[in-house]
């Protein structure tokens, strides 16, 4: 396998979840929102049909709890299916208890859905941060082999630019069991500083130019490239002016009419494998670092 796959992954939640519209839509008016997940990961699903991609499908439990046909279908068409929580808390506002019972329910949601196995986790919006890293721990106690959380750049809500850049086993206990898996999301490293494009909003606002040259760089820097978006932003609908200030509204809607040819164009070319099996291959080769606690 080569050594710099090429990953796509799709966190399966309704435009609602985002974090940029807690103020707007706060958990208890989700079920009265204009649901369009169904459609557009379906979109998402002929796409890498089209172009032979299988993916990592993280999925919220609240997402498969309502829509466990949805799911399915993901599975059916021979996509992993990984963990993105419950509810789509903000992680490290969580006590462990929390935490615990987001995860427990979120498998819980999953299993009713016909998935029997989950080995990867993603937490919303990449906030397990440095304050948290130890519920880390809980996600291995949890049954998780791998997890794709830590994002190393600075961003004012999650990021921690001084984590590793690279995958690496976190070694939780001296009982002998196997560690857990951590897989840092992919960046390029530009003038000493770590620089996200391969997803979210970095990737519908860059200039196609910008983000090819940045793909390539980190390419050549060993990092393989894990695409990651949102069903949400596959859709020409918007849900309009609901509130939220100017620059909320642009990490959240920018660009999004650019994400389809973009995600196009991503597919036509790579060497593409799932979250699971490069997670996998990396066990394999037997040469990661084994790192403890604290991470930065």
């Amino acid at each position: 396998m080569n050594a710099t796959p090429d990953i796509l992954t799709i966190d399966v939640e309704e435009w609602f979840h985002g974090h940029n519209y807690l103020d707007q839509a706060p958990p208890d008016t989700w079920e009265g929102r204009e649901s369009r997940v169904v459609g557009n990961t379906g979109r998402c699903l002929d796409l890498l049909a089209k172009h032979k991609v299988t993916g990592t499908f993280f999925v919220l439990g609240w997402t498969a709890e309502r829509h466990p046909d949805l799911i399915r279908r993901i599975a059916g068409a021979g996509h992993e299916i990984a963990c993105h929580s419950y509810a789509h808390p903000v992680v490290h506002q969580l006590t462990p208890e929390e935490f615990r019972a987001d995860l427990r329910r979120a498998r819980a949601a999953l299993a009713a859905a016909g998935v029997d196995r989950v080995d990867g986790y993603r937490a919303p919006s990449f906030t397990i941060t440095p304050a948290v890293h130890d519920y880390l721990h809980v996600l291995r106690e949890e049954g998780f082999t791998y997890d794709c959380s830590l994002f190393p750049v600075h961003h004012p809500h999650y990021g921690q630019p001084a984590s590793p850049r690279r995958p690496f086993l976190l070694q939780l206990s001296d009982d002998g069991s196997d560690p857990l898996l951590v897989m840092p999301m992919t960046t390029a490293r530009v003038l000493g500083v770590n620089v996200g494009f391969a997803g979210g909003a970095y990737l519908r606002l860059l200039p196609v130019p910008a983000y090819r040259a940045l793909r390539a760089l980190a390419r050549r820097q060993g990092q393989p490239i894990v695409t990651y978006l949102h069903p949400w932003e596959l859709d020409d609908w918007r849900p309009g002016r609901i509130g939220q200030s100017p620059v909320k509204r642009l990490l959240s809607q920018g660009g999004q009419n650019s994400t389809f040819a973009k995600l196009e164009g991503v597919l036509r070319g790579g060497n593409f494998v799932t979250m699971g099996e490069h997670a996998a291959s990396l066990r394999r080769r037997g040469d990661l670092p084994t790192r403890t606690l604290p991470l930065v």
